[in-house]
């Protein structure tokens, strides 16, 4: 069994046993993926990191929850990583992340905005990388822009994990089709030849041809 086959196997049992078990067990992955109001208080981003933060920036980081644990292990980037979004800054300088999340673990379904404090607080501690793709500011704004039409355009969290099927985006999926806007190619080709083409793996923005790590809470890589 290849590595994306096990994680379509390993998701769907999360999602059938939501089914099977109702509204507490569903409750009990919600705490478990949000965190408890203590360590949501406890992690998050000083002045100094937040003034690093570019618009079209790439948040990554490790969740609480299950699922997260699985998408960790199974893709090894090196790091504790499971989830992405794309950074937006607004004329006012408000940070914000567009990403996109199963109703599993949050009240929408799909691509969505949240604020980035929110967004680090549902973050394991000391979790958060942030990386910025080579180009000029313009380009990156661009980036930026093309995820956010994707707010008004019904994209539900894509629980087949098909890169292929755009009428449903998982997380890393919403970043590349953002960038198949700006640059009119699939910029992330290196993983057609390895045993998941259809799973982008967070591995992709790690890699120091493309992209530049701007914030990384993590000490070290993992070996």
């Amino acid at each position: 069994m290849n590595n994306l086959t096990q994680l379509k196997a390993k998701i769907t049992f999360v999602v059938l046993a939501f089914s099977i078990t109702g509204y507490f067990t569903l409750n009990h992955f919600r705490v478990e993926a949000q965190g408890t109001p203590e360590k949501k208080a406890r992690y998050k981003l000083s002045a100094e990191d937040k003034s690093l933060l570019q618009n079209g920036d790439i948040i990554m980081r490790k969740g609480e929850g299950f699922v997260s644990g699985v998408i960790n292990d199974i893709f090894n980037t090196g790091y504790s990583l499971s989830h992405c979004g794309i950074v937006l800054k607004d004329e006012e300088g408000k940070l914000k992340v567009i990403h996109t999340v199963s109703s599993e673990l949050s009240s929408y379904d799909g691509v969505q905005t949240e604020s980035i404090d929110k967004f680090v607080r549902e973050s394991v501690l000391n979790t958060l990388i942030v990386v910025r793709y080579k180009a000029d500011s313009l380009t990156r704004n661009q980036i930026a822009e093309a995820s956010k039409s994707y707010l008004s355009r019904n994209k539900h969290f894509d629980h087949k994990f098909d890169i292929n099927d755009t009428t449903e985006f998982y997380c890393t999926e919403l970043i590349h089709y953002s960038f198949i806007d700006v640059f009119k190619k699939d910029m992330f080709p290196e993983r057609l030849t390895t045993d998941h083409p259809d799973f982008l793996g967070l591995d992709a923005f790690l890699d120091p041809e493309k992209f530049d790590i701007i914030l990384n809470h993590q000490e070290k890589k993992l070996p």
